[in-house]
């Protein structure tokens, strides 16, 4: 009976979603993402033909449902940092601790905005060849003004500054910027007050203080909600927690718990309370996946080798796919008229250029650049 229940807390202690799951979470996640996109609107096929074995209305709908990609990473960041909070010793002095957060935020920026700067500039160079004129027509032609528009879009602050931008998915580097900011501060303010009410005034503030940014709104207590979840290993208990004594009863209970909520959620999401408590669906649900796909999904060989394989380059894809799908080839990703088959290539067509962009940077020591400079950074 002691050495069951050393072993449980042994289990408990040691973090489940580490880096391999995080990696797999973000392959679910980049897979939600493309399939939102997609099919988020009729209008977003709108001159194509698509086979379906279902009304219309469905795939619209899941799709519609499938932007939760975006809480999801927010959750996968915020998770992240919390862990990186919590190896450094944040009961030092006042000084010491301000260098190491400082360092951190600022190594966490470079990594940022080193993948999204490269990408960005690669992607500008495209469209001069693949969509002649679109540069002008998106930042203008009067100097300064374009090359202030430029550099905003490059630097992930051009929805934040309601700035033109080469597409809109670039809004989330706004908000991935933000959580890197504001983690630290509810980290420490968590440690210092508790779980409870932390999570009680993240809350309020959620729902009285007017945010400038509608998308930090949003996943601002989904951010939180990855942040306690780090602090408590919650992921980790969840899964090694036992609801009956049968390990195979428990596990069908289980994955029909998880499922039957994340089914409630998602018609509770789409429902007319949608916008009011946006917010909160965000923050929960995310929770429910992560649990439901380190308990089950992950646990999948080969699955778990694909969606890792797919987290990996989850980033590039992120900024490359809307162009193909868009901008670029839009007639060819959508002609192969069946959702799932449409997904795949776009997925594979992104894959191959995020891969082309590893190996520039690999070719190029970009990385070995942006290591310098963080050196620097810390030691300035």
């Amino acid at each position: 009976m002691y050495d069951s229940l050393r072993t449980s807390q042994r289990e408990n202690d040691t973090d489940i979603f580490g880096i391999d799951y995080s990696n797999c979470l973000k392959g679910v996640a980049i897979i939600l993402l493309v399939f939102h996109h997609c099919f988020l609107r009729p209008d977003r096929y709108e001159g194509q033909t698509l086979k379906l074995f279902f009304p219309e209305y469905y795939l619209n709908y899941l799709a519609l449902f499938c932007k939760i990609c975006v809480s999801l990473f927010a959750f996968i960041s915020a998770y992240g940092l919390t862990k990186k909070m919590m190896s450094m010793n944040t009961d030092t002095d006042a000084r010491t601790l301000s260098k190491s957060i400082g360092n951190l935020i600022s190594s966490r920026l470079v990594k940022l905005l080193g993948t999204f700067i490269f990408a960005f500039l690669l992607i500008e160079a495209a469209s001069i060849f693949l969509t002649p004129g679109r540069l002008s027509e998106c930042y203008g032609t009067k100097f300064p003004d374009n090359a202030e528009y430029f550099l905003l879009d490059m630097l992930g602050l051009a929805n934040f500054f309601e700035t033109p931008t080469l597409i809109a998915t670039f809004w989330y580097y706004g908000l991935a910027i933000f959580i890197i900011l504001i983690v630290p501060l509810f980290y420490l303010l968590l440690k210092r007050i508790g779980t409870v009410p932390f999570m009680a005034l993240v809350t309020v503030l959620n729902f009285v203080v007017e945010f400038r940014d509608k998308n930090i709104r949003h996943y601002f207590m989904c951010v939180a909600i990855g942040v306690v979840c780090a602090y408590g290993n919650t992921i980790t208990r969840w899964v090694h927690c036992r609801l009956i004594q049968s390990e195979i009863g428990n596990s069908i209970l289980k994955f029909c718990l998880e499922g039957f909520s994340l089914f409630v959620l998602m018609v509770l999401r789409e429902g007319p309370l949608k916008s009011e408590l946006y917010c909160f669906w965000d923050a929960i649900i995310p929770l429910i996946i992560v649990c439901f796909c380190c308990e089950f999904l992950f646990r999948i060989p080969i699955l778990k080798e694909v969606l890792k394989f797919l987290g990996i380059y989850s980033a590039n894809i992120f900024l490359v796919h809307n162009f193909i799908r868009v901008k670029w080839f839009y007639d060819f990703t959508y002609s192969f008229q069946y959702p799932v088959l449409i997904v795949l290539v776009l997925l594979a067509d992104s894959l191959v250029v995020s891969i082309a962009i590893e190996q520039l940077k690999k070719l190029l020591h970009y990385n070995q650049l942006l290591n310098w400079i963080i050196g620097k950074m810390k030691r300035a």
